[in-house]
């Protein structure tokens, strides 16, 4: 078929690119892909971190990738729809992730020839900081669709309240693949020496964009209620300058520097093996998500995860095989999970579950599912 896949793709960084490039690269495996990309993702009010971009990823940009989606520019909407209307693909899948690019999708869908199939790959449905006009943006954006393709069955149940008893979209629900991010991975050791790390101290692993719903508030709190010498790696860049908040937390918690150490930055794709194989156990205590590009990082590099029972996470964190599940909210059923991983857990058993998670969630079955729905 010809393809067009609409979204960003690297180098821009993070979870959500490198989705947008793997399923071009494994589309691109059977089918005519071109890529329409952004060459602004956000106004920098909407984006509170730092550079949206990698350069460690420039190498690993895709061949041909167009960068001409300007956010903020409805001119570049136009003329990227006109053209895509002049390619005329089979199909265009859009990967959604957050409400600010409802606008330009709606333009570019508008312009599409009606044989055309739009498709949307969805990471989110919800918005992770809620509002009624961001709600209203993201349904019309998804009731635009033809397919929906819907990684957690919470987010399935969302979409199918937001649309009501439309023909269309479709909704289909095909898990997140696996996230194999960062280059080879390091031996434990090796890893801890880089990070200057004690050897056989047991290592938790926070990672990513720290934000609200990720709830490292959370985690914070639980670290004075653990009996055993665990140390806390926080590896990510803080948004809505909370960097500080957590810092004095820490301080007022009297969390002592050796037990609790943090990286507020964004970590590149070449570090990102190193601090998960310097890790024991990832945590994803969140307060809500859809599907968790951490969590599958972790199973790539065979770390079992520690993660709440909210959105999708209960559907590929399994609760005493490749993770442990726990309750929100609570920095003591946190705190309990992390004594019974360190203190009764078959680790190694664990470890392998997560890697054999990692093989599960492939690329090449979510590709192949999304066709068989395309053509279904």
């Amino acid at each position: 078929m010809k393809l067009a896949v609409v979204g960003p793709v690297y180098p821009y960084r993070a979870g959500i690119a490198y989705c947008t490039t793997r399923l071009a690269e494994e589309l691109a495996k059977s089918h005519d892909v071109a890529i329409h990309s952004f060459s602004r993702q956000f106004p920098r009010l909407f984006y509170p971190g730092g550079d949206d971009r990698d350069p460690t990823l420039e190498p690993k940009t895709p061949r041909g990738a167009r960068f001409a989606i300007d956010v903020v520019n409805p001119f570049t909407w136009i003329r990227e729809g006109l053209r895509l209307r002049r390619e005329r693909p089979d199909a265009v899948i859009f990967t959604w992730w957050v409400w600010v690019w409802a606008m330009p999708y709606l333009v570019m869908r508008a312009l599409l020839p009606a044989t055309t199939r739009v498709v949307y790959q969805c990471h989110n449905i919800t918005d992770k900081e809620p509002s009624s006009w961001k709600s209203w943006l993201t349904t019309r954006a998804l009731a635009s669709a033809d397919l929906l393709v819907i990684h957690a069955k919470s987010e399935a149940d969302e979409a199918r309240r937001r649309l009501g008893d439309r023909a269309t979209p479709r909704i289909e629900e095909i898990f997140l693949p696996v996230h194999e991010m960062g280059n080879e991975v390091p031996p434990r050791e090796a890893a801890r020496r880089a990070l200057g790390i004690d050897g056989s101290r047991p290592v938790a692993l926070f990672f990513g964009h720290v934000r609200p719903f990720k709830a490292l508030d959370v985690v914070l709190d639980a670290w004075p209620l653990l009996v055993s010498d665990v140390l806390l790696l926080v590896a990510g860049e803080a948004w809505y300058g909370g960097e500080e908040g957590y810092r004095e937390q820490a301080k007022r918690l009297g969390l002592d520097p050796r037990r609790v150490r943090f990286d507020f930055r964004f970590i590149p794709d070449s570090e990102i093996a190193t601090w998960f194989a310097a890790a024991d156990v990832v945590l994803a205590p969140y307060r809500h998500e859809a599907q968790s590009g951490v969590v599958l990082t972790s199973f790539h590099f065979g770390r079992p995860v520690i993660a709440t029972r909210v959105g999708g996470m209960p559907e590929i964190v399994e609760n005493g095989a490749n993770g442990l599940l726990i309750e929100t909210e609570s920095p003591a059923a946190l705190a309990a999970g992390l004594e019974r991983f360190f203190s009764s857990c078959d680790r190694g058993a664990m470890e392998r579950a997560a890697a054999a998670a990692a093989r599960r969630y492939s690329w090449h079955e979510f590709a192949a599912r999304l066709m068989q729905a395309l053509h279904s």
